[in-house]
């Protein structure tokens, strides 16, 4: 296991080193072919590429074909740092402090950034159970924009009496266990509901605030609140105080590093703050190596920018205007 940055280098300072520890993540040593799924392949280009043994298939591939590595022209070399450094670094890192750290452009960092963010969804399929606290926080650039200079008691009252918030994060967290992220533009009870049904296993302890929009939960969930207006904290076992730790970090995180986001891409934020959450209790080499086996699934730069399902229409209207 890695232990530190500098190991990190020692080990892996060259792209055979990465490639092999990337085989093991990714297929546990063994060759798997992303185009059809057999696991038999030849070695070909000494090493760098594989070909399909199927008959049916022969296509050739390599071990960064499938996942946010692929089509990159960024080695592996770099790739390895910037995704230790995103897992480890409590508060994240701006692009233009990775671009000066790895010597690439602040463009090429920020799409790095955002398709290491794309590896680290929460692909957990279990529900959380037990006790699990609720709240909501107000994170896109519009929160810093309308708000700014307020006090979050201030905040909070605008909040409720406004429908144009564009950048709700709802948090659950689960009492000593992992917490999931959801977002939505504005506050709303149905959608609350919705969002807990599908990760929060029912008849389970629901702590909150006493938001309106949490009443509803009562039908399905064992709901109790604390009166944060009063400044009632913890009412015996009640508390939202571990789902607030959460929101802490990531708090501190946007103002100090990213400094403001916009609401297209506030999911990814969500995932990058949720995953070093959930994995607060390994040791950063463990972390980035959790992260290295989840790397599969590509992201594209015109995903990215103009959406999922636009990236199509965007180059027809490329084509058409050449």
């Amino acid at each position: 296991m890695v232990k530190n940055l500098k190991d990190l280098f020692a080990k892996f300072k060259d792209e055979a080193a990465c490639r092999e520890l990337l085989i093991q993540q990714r297929w546990n040593g063994k060759p798997e072919c992303p185009y059809c799924g057999h696991d038999k392949a030849y070695v070909i280009e000494n090493g760098k590429r594989f070909k399909c043994a199927n008959q049916t298939c022969y296509k050739k591939y390599s071990v960064t074909v499938g996942t946010v590595f692929e089509a990159s022209n960024i080695p592996l070399t770099t790739w390895f740092p910037a995704m230790y450094i995103i897992a480890s670094h409590k508060k994240g890192i701006s692009s233009v402090q990775l671009a000066k750290d790895l010597g690439v452009t602040q463009k090429t960092a920020w799409f790095m950034l955002h398709r290491i963010r794309e590896s680290l969804k929460d692909n957990h399929p279990g529900l959380l159970s037990g006790t699990i606290e609720a709240d909501e926080m107000y994170l896109a650039r519009k929160y810093r924009s309308d708000f700014k200079g307020l006090s979050e008691e201030e905040i909070d009252f605008k909040q409720q009496n406004s429908r144009t918030s564009k950048g709700v994060v709802i948090a659950l967290a689960e009492v000593g266990g992992r917490v999931k992220t959801a977002t939505m533009p504005e506050t709303d009870s149905i959608a609350i509901r919705k969002i807990v049904s599908e990760n929060v296993q029912e008849g389970s302890n629901i702590h909150t605030d006493q938001h309106g929009m949490y009443n509803p939960l009562a039908e399905k969930y064992v709901h109790q609140s604390v009166n944060h207006s009063s400044h009632e904290w913890v009412r015996g076992n009640v508390t939202t105080n571990h789902v607030e730790n959460f929101f802490g970090v990531m708090k501190r995180g946007i103002y100090g590093i990213y400094h403001q986001i916009s609401y297209k891409h506030l999911d990814a934020y969500c995932n990058e703050f949720a995953y070093r959450y959930n994995s607060r209790k390994m040791a950063d080499g463990r972390r980035f190596e959790l992260a290295l086996s989840s790397v599969k699934g590509r992201l594209t730069y015109k995903r990215l920018v103009y959406g999922k399902g636009k990236e199509n229409s965007q180059e027809t209207n490329e084509k058409k205007s050449q």
